[in-house]
């Protein structure tokens, strides 16, 4: 029986450039769900209970601040990866996501993915056009002390390149909102062979949670750093 992946639209050009075997089909949710985490737990119960004739379901999501809480497969195997967001994935390993990490603890990771998912999603109401908002109402001065308040837990933007598509204005963005929060940036080099496993296997224990049909996802599956900082940087 064939195999079904369903993955956020953030890597959607990342999974394009990984060739599936044969009988591996591929479905994208909208990244604009993850703004509301119990609607996208809905959306993806839903996609499950509509999905029939698979022998396993992939999910290319984390546990996305407990969206993939309490997820159900019927009839199939659910496959998860164990992480909490996409950037071990786009990263290639948990391992390496804890390296840079505990690196340097205040990281917001960017992705190209990430700014052109918020940016279709969100609209105008990303950091940049946020603190040009409040700066048109209060002036410079006040909009640069409240965006940097708000995210004065971190110490610097680091992007995750991977290479499958021209990035240039997306780092450009990514060195604006560094600058703009008074952060450091920086740029690693992702690496897709997570995201190859995803789409092609194996799903062993150690990096992925596999539910059988009837059993319950338990969100302390996904272990490693459930307690830290938001990893994903608003646009």
């Amino acid at each position: 029986m064939p195999v079904k992946i369903i993955s956020c639209e953030v890597m959607k050009d990342e999974i394009a450039a990984v060739a599936p075997v044969d009988g591996v089909d591929i479905q994208f949710i909208s990244m604009g769900l993850h703004k509301y985490p119990d609607r996208l737990r809905e959306e993806l119960q839903h996609q499950l209970d509509a999905t029939v004739g698979y022998s396993r379901v992939v999910l290319a999501f984390g546990l996305c601040g407990g969206a993939a809480r309490n997820l159900r497969p019927n009839g199939f195997t659910l496959t998860i990866p164990r992480v909490h967001d996409c950037i071990p994935l786009l990263l290639g390993s948990r391992e390496r996501f804890a390296q840079l990490t505990d690196q340097e603890k205040g990281t917001f990771y960017y992705t190209r993915g990430w700014i052109e998912g918020m940016d279709r999603a969100q609209g105008d109401t990303s950091i940049l056009s946020e603190y040009q908002r409040i700066k048109e109402r209060f002036g410079e001065k006040k909009a640069d002390s409240v965006v940097r308040r708000m995210y004065a837990a971190y110490t610097r933007i680091l992007y995750v390149k991977t290479g499958v598509v021209e990035e240039e204005r997306f780092l450009q963005r990514s060195r604006a909102v560094a600058r703009l929060l008074g952060l450091n940036h920086e740029v690693t080099q992702g690496d897709l062979e997570y995201i190859r496993r995803i789409v092609n296997g194996p799903y062993d224990d150690a990096d992925f949670i596999n539910i059988l049909p009837g059993e319950i996802l338990d969100e302390n599956l996904f272990g490693i750093y459930a307690d830290q900082v938001p990893s994903l940087a608003p646009a």
